[in-house]
């Protein structure tokens, strides 16, 4: 009896022990405070005045821009026309020449001798046929026998005259006015028929040759004159004149080569490139001042003037610059209201329109 009961009394002090360790549990859980949250505070939108304006549409001519390369008009590449050794060279790259200047000469001594052997041979020929013709007229020899001398003697004028012209070909000439653009040979070196020896151009007659694709070349017509813009020179475009457009095409890139003669400029020069500005009509587009650009880097923006009156910096594509006017190829559309000049912008600012 003693022992059951000792038990009871364990287990009841267990039950006690547990259930005021639940209560002090429950206590610290329910006295733990909660965190006090700050107050929240809001920042002041800020408020300007500033000229508003909206995107306007205007007709503006359609322009295409082709890109080609400036050559010249009146070019040639000298070559030798016999086989011989340089003997002088008057000229280097730059050198300014004259139309029949000489500027290459080439070793002749072979080729004289072998002009004084045709030429002694002709006056031969010559004298025979002569005394042919006097022996004819006295019945001394047959049509045949005069024949004969004649054809001997235009055989032998033949011979002369080629090997005058192999003398010729030593001296090597400029065909027009003009700069020596290129050599291709030293003093010493031997010149072979077809060698290149020297490259040449007028400078004064120059001309932009640019591929044209055929939907733009309706727009273009002969003696027309067109703008050329040469980045090397600057933004002012120079006048240029239709002179030719090719009538076949290339059929794998549909295009056809369009030569544009050029007026003489200051500092123009062969292989620089040019931009042909073609006009096609007029159509309408979307303008802002330029005023109203900002820039950030490389992107370029406009702050635009919501309903709720708030500025909101929007990022566009920009096209041509038309006067005091840019054109915005993408990013607003027309009607939309925006700041007149983006360095009074301000990102979620309240705008409050002041007249112009």
């Amino acid at each position: 009896m003693n022992v059951v009961t000792r038990q009871g009394e364990g287990l009841l002090m267990r039950r006690l022990v547990l259930a005021m360790a639940m209560a002090a549990f429950l206590t610290a859980c329910n006295s733990r405070e909660e965190p006090v949250q700050p107050a929240r505070t809001s920042t002041p939108i800020a408020s300007i005045q500033a000229v508003v304006t909206e995107v306007q549409t205007v007709q503006v001519p359609l322009r295409v821009e082709v890109t080609g390369q400036i050559t010249a008009v009146a070019q040639a590449t000298l070559s030798s026309h016999v086989q011989s050794t340089v003997e002088e060279l008057r000229v280097r790259e730059g050198t300014a020449v004259k139309k029949g200047q000489t500027l290459v000469v080439l070793d002749s001594r072979d080729l004289r001798a072998e002009l004084a052997r045709a030429q002694a041979e002709a006056e031969n020929a010559r004298a025979h046929l002569a005394r042919m013709k006097q022996l004819y007229g006295k019945d001394a020899v047959s049509t045949q026998e005069k024949e004969n001398a004649d054809r001997t003697f235009k055989v032998a004028e033949a011979s002369r005259r080629a090997a005058l012209t192999k003398v010729s070909h030593t001296i090597v000439t400029a065909p027009f006015d003009g700069v020596i653009t290129e050599k291709k040979i030293e003093v010493g070196e031997i010149a072979s028929p077809g060698q290149p020896l020297l490259k040449m151009e007028d400078p004064q007659r120059l001309r932009l040759e640019a591929t044209v694709a055929e939907g733009d070349l309706q727009a273009l017509s002969r003696g027309e004159t067109i703008p050329v813009v040469v980045d090397a020179l600057g933004p002012k475009p120079l006048s240029g004149t239709v002179a030719q457009i090719l009538p076949t095409g290339d059929p794998a890139t549909h295009t056809f080569l369009v030569k544009v003669e050029l007026s003489p400029t200051p500092g123009l020069k062969t292989g620089m490139f040019g931009r042909m500005l073609v006009e096609k009509g007029t159509g309408q587009t979307l303008v802002v001042p330029r005023s109203a650009v900002i820039e950030r880097g490389e992107l370029t923006g406009l702050y635009v003037v919501g309903p709720d009156s708030s500025a909101r910096l929007r990022w566009v594509k920009l096209g041509r610059r038309l006067g005091e006017s840019t054109e915005i190829l993408s990013g607003v559309t027309a009607g939309e209201r925006l700041l007149a000049d983006a360095s009074t912008g301000i990102e979620g600012a309240r705008i409050e329109n002041v007249p112009r």
